[in-house]
């Protein structure tokens, strides 16, 4: 036996592109809003940590993104304690040792990096230039920048950079929506 065929479609009830293509656009856009969300948001971890000192003090700690930026602390000379080096082991299959100076003062203690160093040289120097600014810090201003953004721009970007896409598929699915309105309205007229 055969299927009976269904019958045909009035003109009016006949599946439209115009709606097919409206609707992709606001899946699109729907589809965006999250990567336009995350990835500002990823772009700026505040990954880029600043410590500058005047001579005599007061000392400031900066945090940076690649959008905004955020005092952390200022501190008097009185308030820094010292500035030590942790020290730990990564949480990788490998285990190695990874490294990060902190500035102690009576507020707390404040990581100079973001992320951890895995050359304790690295660390153990920006240890030795507090040190050494701490020990005469009437002589010279202290200027210590540390910068680990590079991971955020490239997640950040990469989110962003997919959001702006789709929304620009989404702006040329709006167009493609007007051509076939506008197609249908002359058949309709027709």
């Amino acid at each position: 036996m055969s299927e009976p065929s269904s019958p045909a479609l009035p003109a009016d009830d006949e599946p439209r592109r115009s709606r097919s293509t409206a609707i992709g656009a606001a899946a699109c856009v729907l589809l965006a809003l999250p990567f336009l969300v995350l990835g500002p948001y990823l772009l700026d971890a505040k990954a880029r940590v600043e410590l500058r000192c005047e001579p005599g003090g007061p000392c400031t700690l900066t945090r940076a993104g690649w959008l905004t930026r955020e005092e952390a602390g200022r501190f008097t000379l009185d308030e820094i304690q010292g500035v030590r080096v942790e020290r730990t082991r990564s949480a990788r299959r490998d285990s190695v040792p990874i490294y990060r100076p902190e500035l102690e003062t009576t507020q707390g203690r404040f990581p100079l990096f973001h992320q951890w160093a895995t050359e304790e040289a690295e660390a153990t120097g920006v240890e030795a230039q507090v040190k050494r600014y701490l020990a005469s810090p009437r002589e010279a201003p202290l200027e210590l920048v540390h910068d680990d953004r590079r991971a955020s721009l490239r997640v950040g970007g990469a989110f962003t950079a997919v959001g702006l896409l789709l929304l620009a598929f989404s702006g040329w699915l709006l167009v493609r929506t007007r051509a076939h309105r506008r197609a249908e309205r002359l058949a309709q007229a027709a």
